[in-house]
């Protein structure tokens, strides 16, 4: 298989698969019990937490909330600080969020509270300048993802932040960071300290599917949205997973060990994005201009369906979509690339290319050879 589908999900690292094995054969008891914690094993959560502390910059590791994934990261930041904060019912997003984002705002917008949508300029980037007139005595919290999934185009999320709390310092700002963690250097002291909220899932980068967290500055902004037990500090009931927790540290930290390769998967980007160019002289790139993630390229070749292409590149083998992997089949085009000012039928012809830490040029040539018999060229011009 060619797979270069890395932003609907990467494959887990065989170090991680490792570190997690002894937590299901093992040590495998269940985290809050007695013998968990004689055994080692609550220490151990402990351990790894600080790791995520270090990793990401933050001040504590009760300030991670271990969570399913981004989708659940992302319904408790919503959901749980408008239950903490009922007298605020205005809420902002940006016009690309995640669905995960979208329609829980949209959820909360049917319970009464108003939506402001903040634009994106066409190169990707959020409206800074728009923001302002959008914030109100009434605004709960600001949504604004750090890295687009379809994209791979980087927000200025500390300018953002700023802007925000210098309005009023009591409105949230949550990031869904799902994509650029891992990719990009992530600071919770430094060009985020503002940032209130921040989600992830452990799958994006190399780890475990179902374990993600949501960083939580301050416990009191948020309610719990499950109920049932009192872990994590009442903020999420139910039994932690601690092969899951081992699994997405380890993601993490080996990434970061690795973060100079990064540079090489940006050149196989760009010498992918110059070759496809070649092949088909129409195509153009969302998010060009503007800084990207060096994994992520979504180029458009009009005149040609991105969905059946997705769908003979699969029947070959190859691993590529058409937009967001949760909007697989909805045979519509991406809301991403309307926001970009595209007309329906560019919309509908653009396909994202997303790479990893393991990518090679021999993958990305193999996949130019099968694109090429696929929009019918004969070879690639030298």
């Amino acid at each position: 298989m060619i797979y270069l589908d890395n932003n609907s999900t990467t494959r887990m690292f065989d170090c991680v698969v490792e570190a997690m094995r002894p937590f299901f054969t093992e040590m495998f008891a269940n985290p809050a019990s007695a013998i968990a914690q004689f055994s080692g094993v609550g220490k151990m959560m402990g351990a790894e937490k600080d790791k995520l502390v270090r990793a990401l910059g933050a001040d504590a590791a009760d300030q991670f909330v271990i969570t399913s994934g981004a989708t659940e990261s992302n319904n408790l930041a919503l959901l749980g600080a408008a239950r903490a904060n009922p007298r605020r019912r205005h809420i902002i997003l940006s016009s690309i969020e995640h669905p995960s984002v979208m329609e829980v705002a949209e959820h909360l917008k049917a319970e009464g509270y108003r939506m402001d949508i903040l634009p994106i300029s066409p190169d990707g980037s959020i409206r800074l300048d728009a923001l302002p007139t959008l914030l109100s005595a009434e605004t709960l919290l600001v949504s604004v993802m750090l890295a687009n999934n379809e994209t791979g185009v980087i927000q200025p999320l500390g300018k953002l932040a700023r802007i925000v709390k210098k309005y009023d310092s009591e409105i949230l700002l949550h990031t869904d960071a799902t994509q650029a963690v891992g990719k990009i250097p992530i600071d919770l002291s430094g060009e985020l300290a503002d940032v209130d909220l921040l989600s992830l899932s452990a799958h994006k980068f190399h780890g475990p599917k179902g374990l993600g967290a949501l960083f939580v500055r301050d416990s009191d902004c948020l309610a719990p949205i499950f109920h049932g037990g009192g872990q994590q500090n009442g903020l999420r009931a139910g039994t932690e997973n601690p092969a899951g927790v081992v699994g997405m540290v380890t993601a993490l930290t080996t990434l970061q060990a690795s973060s100079a390769e990064y540079k090489r998967v940006e050149v196989i980007r760009d010498k992918l994005q110059k070759r496809i160019i070649e092949v088909y002289p129409s195509a153009f790139v969302l998010g060009d201009s503007a800084e990207r993630l060096p994994t992520t390229l979504n180029i458009c070749l009009p005149g040609l369906d991105a969905e059946d292409l997705v769908d003979r590149m699969a029947a070959r083998g190859v691993a590529i979509s058409a937009g967001s992997a949760c909007s697989y089949g909805a045979r519509k085009p991406s809301y991403v690339a309307f926001a970009h000012g595209l007309t329906y039928e560019q919309a509908k012809s653009c396909i994202r290319l997303s790479l990893s830490i393991e990518s090679t040029d021999q993958e990305t040539e193999g996949f130019l050879h099968l694109l090429v018999q696929e929009i019918g060229q004969k070879s690639l011009r030298t």
